[in-house]
């Protein structure tokens, strides 16, 4: 079961301009941690439930943002291979 994910970079920072909101006006809606909006936006690992907050404050869908080529990857060394 995935517990983390990560954020394209790219597409996170494109969402939280497109906001015109600041890092912890976006942390206030989501109610969540500023560190939280900080985490995503350098691509970082966070909690699924919180990441799916902040993509709920932000108005975009958890699916377009998630970096499915870096979880993958992380599975691999989680199960032992490399």
């Amino acid at each position: 079961m995935i517990k983390l994910v990560c954020a394209k970079v790219q597409v996170i920072i494109s969402a939280m301009v497109k906001s015109c909101m600041t890092p912890q006006e976006i942390a206030d809606k989501a109610g969540v941690s500023v560190n939280i909006v900080y985490r995503m936006r350098r691509g970082y690992f966070v909690k699924l439930e919180r990441f799916g907050r902040v993509c709920k404050a932000l108005c975009i869908e958890p699916e377009d943002v998630i970096d499915y080529e870096r979880l993958e990857g992380q599975q691999v060394k989680a199960d032992g291979v490399v």
